[in-house]
């Protein structure tokens, strides 16, 4: 009876591994191409690699311990956010993506900083073929897209365990928003529930890391994030869409009200929301010990 049991529970948290993890509110298919990134290289770079960006960077890789012996994939490294500023601290970084224009921008700002020590492979997470298992295996804000294969079809099955198999130590993965940034009060007015998508997803990860094998250690973090908008009501129509809800009169009002006081306008007469957004940090030590 437990085994019927265990193998029902497991048979539905498997169907939710069938949702389109690279997918929020307002988001299509294209999002999920090589193409669409490619369009965004060059302003993902120059964000990425700001001071400022670049600080923020620095403060998640200081998390870890680091040997100068280490290698390091970095699996979906787009223009380097992370890569780069690691690459000083360890003996070699393996960047792959599917966007040849992110590893472009990649490779300009390692020359630009002198670092020879990042190898590139371009191609798609789940169709890639590495022959090599790496000290830490890295995917950062980016396994809804490498979960994907090229029919817009989840796999992330497949690609946590290819992930899994490819570290000889340790995986670190971080899962870019963990809860919905939008007020519990705001919430109400908008009429959304309490517990937002972004929450439910992290304890289905949670369980298909599990499944995969592994027993990772959770950590929800607080990290800053920044939009950028032309207007206030683009920041109204960008917001209301990523929250799923529907764009009507009342609900414009509502979100205008909020955002009022809360976009900062610059000299160039674009608007920004910074705020701290919630982040899930799973790390999986492969070593350790069972009995």
């Amino acid at each position: 009876m437990a085994a019927e049991i265990d193998n029902g529970v497991n048979l539905e948290f498997k169907k939710l591994y069938n949702q389109r993890w690279g997918l929020n509110y307002g988001d299509t298919d294209r999002k999920e191409t090589p193409e669409f990134w490619n369009e965004r290289a060059a302003d993902f770079a120059a964000k990425a690699h700001s001071e400022k960006a670049r600080r923020e960077s620095e403060e998640f890789l200081q998390r870890f311990i680091w040997s100068h012996e280490e290698t390091v994939l970095d699996v979906a490294a787009g223009p380097g956010t992370f890569a780069v500023p690691l690459a000083r601290r360890v003996a070699s970084v393996t960047a792959t993506d599917f966007s040849s224009a992110m590893l472009e921008q990649l490779q300009r700002q390692a020359e630009a900083e002198k670092i020879d020590n990042i190898r590139v492979c371009h191609g798609r997470w789940l169709e890639m073929q590495l022959d090599e298992v790496f000290d830490t295996v890295l995917c950062l804000n980016s396994l809804g897209v490498i979960s994907t294969d090229a029919r817009h079809q989840s796999q992330l099955e497949i690609a946590l365990k290819k992930l899994a198999q490819s570290t000889g130590k340790r995986l670190i993965l971080l899962i870019p928003h963990a809860d919905s940034p939008l007020e519990p009060e705001l919430r109400g007015k908008l009429g959304l529930e309490q517990i937002s998508l972004e929450r439910r997803r992290i304890a289905i990860l949670y369980f298909a890391m599990i499944d995969c094998g592994m027993l990772p250690s959770l950590n929800i973090i607080r990290r800053p994030f920044r939009w950028t908008f032309v207007s206030l009501e683009e920041a109204v129509d960008t917001l209301l869409l990523k929250a799923g809800i529907q764009n009507t009169d009342e609900k414009r009002k509502v979100m205008a009200d909020y955002l009022q006081n809360r976009l900062v306008k610059d000299d160039f007469g674009r608007y920004s929301l910074a705020y701290e957004v919630s982040q899930a940090l799973f790390v999986w030590e492969k070593s350790q010990i069972t009995f």
